[in-house]
């Protein structure tokens, strides 16, 4: 594979890092960092003030931080493992590549309701329906979307390219399956109802994933080219 796209993946890696924790602000920022209230949608749409436009912000660079910067990585990390073992690397990359469009997807959809729905709250017209759509939106990107099927996707690629690159990238092998193992721990808890479980494997994939792809960006840059 040419230099010049290692070069493409790593920046994008690099960049998806402050792109993803920025989100992050944006989105737990909007409810003033209590975390009771960012995944309590009954009490997300009630907050004060008016949270919808730094959530639709930090969707929207979520989009770009755990998702859509990550493409040249999720493709260059499977032509380059791809020697290791053609068949398993097909398939953990085929599961990368779920997990970014189905992430991206359930981050856009919360982008383009947040606002129209909390406005609509705010008039106090239609409060309990707007409260209901809102809850229904969430618990289908929350808790469908993502931790039950994006999750999934994302433990099976980062576990398996985990096990593929720990011959030449021990310690980034190492945190590669961590990140993946978190992100099984969060789908099993999701799956299973345990909320404290789920959490854990949660927060361990959304500040150690941004790292992670910075870490791994920095190494394809100081390699150049993985042969």
């Amino acid at each position: 594979m040419k230099t010049s796209f290692a070069k493409t993946a790593a920046f994008a890696a690099i960049l998806s890092c402050p792109i993803a924790l920025l989100s992050l602000g944006l989105v737990f920022g909007a409810f003033n960092w209590d975390f009771d209230v960012a995944f309590n949608p009954a009490k997300a749409i009630a907050y004060q003030p008016d949270p919808s436009k730094m959530l639709h912000y930090g969707w929207l660079l979520d989009i770009l931080g755990y998702y859509l910067l990550w493409v040249p990585l999720a493709i260059y990390l499977g032509q380059w493992l791809s020697t290791k073992s053609t068949l398993y690397s097909e398939l953990f990359t085929f599961c990368g590549k779920g997990y970014i469009l189905c992430g991206g997807l359930g981050a856009a959809i919360l982008a383009g309701t947040s606002e129209p729905i909390f406005s609509a709250y705010q008039t106090g017209a239609t409060s309990a329906e707007q409260a209901a759509v809102f809850a229904n939106t969430f618990h289908e990107v929350f808790d469908g979307i993502w931790n039950q099927f994006a999750m999934l996707l994302a433990a099976v690629w980062l576990m398996g390219i985990g096990w593929l690159m720990r011959p030449e990238r021990p310690w980034l092998a190492w945190m590669t399956s961590l990140i993946g193992i978190a992100s099984l721990v969060d789908f099993l808890g999701m799956a299973l109802r345990m909320e404290m479980v789920s959490t854990i494997g949660l927060n361990i994939y959304l500040w150690l994933g941004p790292i992670w792809a910075l870490w791994m960006g920095i190494d394809l840059l100081r390699r150049k080219a993985i042969t």
